[in-house]
């Protein structure tokens, strides 16, 4: 007998693998028929006793409970079947019990393949359909954004396109109607110009006139015809009038000068105001010709600043006003208010000088800028202006450029603020802050703000600048090329890095005056004067190491006491290519090293100024180097350079192209000064404090250098009245003399001068204590050129004779006061010590103190 368990179970997997393979409802109806064809096969053997059988399985299942053996069921379901078809009775007996398995298996089989199967794979559809509809409405998503992003390049190359031919139109009217506007102003300004030049030929014709008048005057001599006129103007080779007028030749042969020749008009041109008006007092023919327009489009009234008065002023101004685009009245203290009146009605004034003018005040400036609305340069130095200066400046100058506010201590950062408010100063250049030491971190801010293109700031005398300040101006201004720190001791390596950094400098200018409580460093000793301390002790290599790597186009580098500049900075320095002019006075720790890396550099062969002063480590062999490499130098300062020798100065022979050339208080002798004579371009020449230099030294230098102009002599003690004799006789075109503290000169040497150097304009011979009244008598005859002189402590010049030179002289000094010691003789000319050769190192602090007070003379000069 088969185990019916058995099969049941191997009927059971067997179904159930098929139901994953087929559908559920065909699973269904398949497998019932391979369940009849199972149990109604020949292959199942029926039990002996069937009825038996069936009672014994109802009896399980009743005691077991349906559910209990669920696989015993198959067994008589097949048995029923089994017995249903085989057997002719079975239908009638087993039909209830077969209809009853049947529906249980049924049943059985549609939750087994439906229940299971079918909703798995209802759901395993409807899960794919659900991700495919997902998937398709992103697809339509990125396609509709595709179609969207592609319309919208191809929209932005519309617009962008449609924008150029809308630029490329505007443009095009813009042209069109610039040409119109231009072609409109054109003609205005051709109408203009020619009604001015109707009305200049209608004065030229009356001056013409007057002119013709007083040549056909009986008294004249002669009677002057057209026709003459015109054989006389042919003959001089004259211009001949061109206008309609009825004096065709119009002064063409005026004695003494012709009108209408322009060589003329440029001579006139470099005469002082004083000057032309008295040329116009000469003649009526000069009258003409000094009232031509072009003599007073520059006007300088500061020659005169002692003399002049508001009635010339307000004379000259609304005569020439039109014409007048240049004024200087600096240091004309005595003009008031009429002749400031009168410059507001210069329209066309472009440069303005009124520095120095202790009447001048906020009124004066709002009246004259309100007038000048085309101001391009403004130098208010040294005046009681206020903070309603600076705001009328920002309100009426909108195209000023320069502006000078230098020493003017009336204004604060209040007035500053002005400048970023209002319309004007923006376009300033330059700017001048020299000695306004009011203004704090905020009004340096105020100040880069509103002029943000300055390219040259000066920034000299302030004490109080701090590194804060600088770095706010940097901050801004990112156009500076040129500034001048002179007397500020805080600024530190940080200040300069920040404009190595921000600013791209061609100039640059740091300086510190080393004392201070004197009234004139040229003529007080050293003994008197007050030390500050080291100034530029904060800027250290460091600086010079960003200032050269991120400024490359430096060209003016003027350093002055900076103790921490060593030789390598110099090595830095070397690394510019375009320098041309250096200044390293009193730079101690500086040796020949360090200008051997300069002068061996790209910029040494076009070094045109060199300023060595003080540099005590500067030897003989950077003389050598110099004459080598510097083939272009023009300007060189040695003095006070205590370790050169004659034999290093034999090498400056060579620098044919030096102009001007400093040795003072250096070891120089007749030998070295003799190799000099071979420099043909030498003009300017200072030997001063050269004790070891004597007659016969001069004598050889002026045979070969006759085109010297200035020449300083000064505390030379064996120098004598042979010296000026061989340099009068030799030197004709001499301009400057300094015989300062020489002893042996006698009124003797004064008569050589003035017999010869008629273009003498400066003389000084302070100290010459056998000077006598005879010297201004002398001076007053022949030298009429003369501008400055100075006669101090001259004990044998009474005051009632030097008097007599002070009307012609700009600048004039007398004093009969003993000569001071320092000077080193007494005041009958005796000396207080002999002079030695080995005296030289022992009076190494005497050298010192000369040599600061020439440092401080020369910082004198530059202000001035």
């Amino acid at each position: 007998m088969i185990n019916w368990f058995n099969f049941s179970q191997s009927f059971k997997m067997s179904s159930i693998k098929t139901s994953e393979a087929v559908p559920s409802g065909s699973a269904i109806k398949y497998s019932l028929a391979e369940v009849y064809q199972a149990l109604l096969s020949g292959c199942v053997s029926c039990p002996e006793s069937l009825v038996m059988f069936l009672e014994e399985k109802i009896m399980k299942i009743r005691g077991n409970g349906i559910h209990g053996n669920e696989s015993d069921w198959a067994l008589p379901v097949c048995s029923i079947q089994k017995m249903s078809v085989g057997s002719p009775c079975g239908s009638q007996v087993l039909s209830p019990l077969f209809e009853k398995a049947h529906s249980w298996c049924r049943k059985r089989l549609t939750k087994m393949y439906f229940n299971r199967a079918w909703r798995g794979y209802v759901s395993t559809k409807r899960e794919t359909a659900a991700e495919r509809a997902l998937k398709m409405s992103a697809a339509a998503e990125r396609h509709s954004q595709r179609v969207l992003r592609t319309a919208m390049r191809g929209w932005a190359a519309w617009l962008q396109a449609r924008r150029r031919r809308q630029q490329e139109a505007v443009r095009k009217l813009r042209r069109v109607w610039n040409s119109v506007h231009c072609r409109a102003v054109f003609q205005a300004w051709q109408r203009v110009a020619q009604e001015l030049r109707k009305t200049k030929e209608y004065f030229e014709l009356l001056a013409c006139s007057r002119a013709c008048f007083w040549l056909t005057c009986p008294w004249m001599g002669k009677s002057w015809t057209q026709d003459s006129a015109r054989r006389e103007t042919a003959a001089a080779g004259s211009p001949t009038w061109t206008g309609k007028t009825s004096c065709p030749h119009y002064l063409g042969n005026l004695c003494p000068l012709h009108v209408q020749d322009v060589y003329q008009t440029q001579i006139l041109q470099y005469l002082p105001v004083g000057d032309l008006l008295r040329c116009a007092q000469v003649s009526h023919s000069w009258k003409v010709i000094t009232q031509m327009s072009s003599l007073w489009g520059k006007i300088n009234f500061s020659m005169e600043k002692d003399h002049v008065k508001d009635s010339v002023v307000v004379r000259i101004l609304q005569r020439y006003r039109p014409f007048v685009v240049h004024l200087n009245m600096r240091g004309c203290s005595a003009l008031q208010w009429p002749s400031f009146e009168c410059t507001a009605k210069c329209r066309n004034l472009l440069e303005l000088n009124i520095s120095e003018c202790k009447t001048v005040n906020d009124e004066t400036v709002r009246v004259i800028v309100g007038g000048c609305p085309t101001l391009l340069y403004l130098n208010l130095s040294h005046t009681a202006v206020t903070n309603t200066t600076i705001r009328n400046l920002s309100r009426c100058c909108l195209s000023l450029q320069y502006l000078s506010l230098a020493y003017c201590r009336s204004f604060t950062d209040r007035g500053l603020q002005y400048l970023t408010t209002g319309k004007g100063c923006h376009r300033l250049v330059h700017l001048d802050l020299s000695g306004c030491t009011q203004i704090s971190v905020d009004g340096f801010r105020d100040v880069a703000v509103g002029c943000s293109q300055l390219q040259h700031v000066e920034l000299n005398d302030m004490p109080t600048i701090v590194d804060k300040c600088v770095l706010v101006m940097v901050s801004r201004c990112s156009s500076l090329n040129a500034i001048s720190f002179l007397d500020t001791p805080h600024l530190s390596d940080i200040a300069f890095k920040a404009i190595a950094e921000g600013c791209r400098l061609q100039w640059i200018r740091i300086e510190v005056h080393l004392f201070a409580g004197c009234r004139d460093v040229r003529h007080e000793p050293p003994l008197y004067l007050s030390p500050k301390p080291l100034a530029n002790s904060q800027m250290t290599d460091i600086s010079w190491r960003h200032l050269t790597r991120n400024c490359p186009s430096l060209r003016f580098i003027q350093v002055v006491d900076c103790p921490q500049l060593s030789d390598a900075s110099m090595r830095s320095i070397s690394s510019l290519k375009n320098l041309t002019s250096l200044s390293v006075a009193d730079c101690r720790r500086m040796s020949d090293v360090g200008l051997r890396y300069l002068l061996e550099g790209p910029s040494g062969p076009k070094l045109c100024r060199l300023n060595l002063s003080g540099c005590g480590r500067v030897g003989d062999m950077s003389l050598v180097r110099l004459a080598q490499r510097c083939s272009s130098l023009r300007h060189l300062d040695l003095s006070y350079c205590e370790r050169l020798t004659d034999t290093g100065l034999e090498c400056l022979g060579l620098l044919s192209s030096l102009v001007s050339l400093d040795l003072t208080g250096t070891n120089i002798q007749d030998q070295g000064l003799a190799s000099l004579c071979s420099i043909a371009a030498l003009r300017n020449l200072s030997v001063s404090k050269c004790p070891w230099i004597t007659d016969a030294g001069i004598e050889k230098l002026c045979e070969e250098a006759r085109d010297l102009e200035s020449l300083d002599l000064s505390h030379c003690l064996v120098l004598s009245n042979q010296t000026v004799k061989a340099l009068c006789c030799s030197c004709c075109n001499l301009l400057i003399l300094r015989v300062r503290g020489c002893p042996k000169m006698t009124d003797m040497a004064i008569q050589y001068v003035t017999g010869v150097s008629h273009y003498l304009r400066e003389l000084d011979v302070s100290g010459c204590v056998h000077l006598t009244e005879r010297t201004p008598k002398l001076l007053q005859r022949s030298c009429q050129q003369l501008a400055c002189i100075s006669m101090l402590y001259c004990t044998g010049i009474p005051k009632q004779a030097a008097l007599l030179l002070r009307p012609r002289a700009q600048r004039w000094e007398h004093s009969q006061d003993s000569v001071p010691p320092w000077y080193g003789y007494s005041s009958e000319g005796r000396l207080l010590r002999p002079m030695k050769m080995e005296a030289q190192c022992e009076g190494q602090q005497d050298t010192e103190t000369d040599r600061e007070q020439h440092c401080a003379h020369s910082r004198h000069g530059d202000h001035s």
